[in-house]
């Protein structure tokens, strides 16, 4: 049985493969970075220094934009915290890619994601969410890409701090 971290690698390779549109047979560098695993080293080795040194950053990759919020936290020694991670690991990747491709064209099967209206101010943005998998696409008013989201999903519960039940207070 594949351990949920290849398993999840396996499957952001496959994803990121779905809406790229590069023709060269080599991959660009920033699908290397794997969540809960890759720290702002690794993301800086392979694609620079993000102007923005806080945990969040954004980076210019080679068909469009990365945007990787780092955890800020040190294991779950934190009240705040909730991932048994280092601080400074890559938890969440936004792609937004130059050239979008329209939702038809992704044959994602919707049947597993959940629709959901991304602002109330902007009611045409429209997402759909897969939480099992850590995996959200958000789609302009006219069904082009605008991002795909990749979070801790289902597969890393195993890395979720344990939390001490809240005591109940008696009146």
């Amino acid at each position: 049985m594949a351990s949920p971290i290849l398993t999840l690698m396996i499957s952001l390779t496959f994803l990121f493969a779905q809406v790229a549109r590069n023709d060269s047979p080599a991959q660009p560098k920033w699908r290397k970075i794997v969540l809960m695993h890759s720290t702002r080293e690794d993301v800086e080795k392979l694609l620079g220094q993000s102007q923005y040194r806080g945990f969040n950053a954004s980076y210019t990759v080679e068909d469009g934009t990365l945007r990787v919020v780092y955890y800020p936290f040190n294991q779950c020694t934190e009240p705040d915290a909730d991932l048994r991670v280092p601080q400074w690991t890559v938890v969440e990747l936004t792609y937004e890619p130059d050239n979008p491709t329209r939702l038809a064209d992704l044959h994602l099967d919707l049947k597993k994601f959940r629709k959901k209206r991304e602002s109330f101010d902007v009611p045409d943005l429209i997402s759909y969410v897969n939480n099992k998998e850590g995996v959200d696409y958000t789609f302009q008013a006219d069904n082009t890409l605008s991002s795909i989201r990749y979070f801790a999903g289902k597969p890393y519960d195993y890395l979720r701090c344990q939390k001490a039940p809240k005591s109940r207070r008696k009146v």
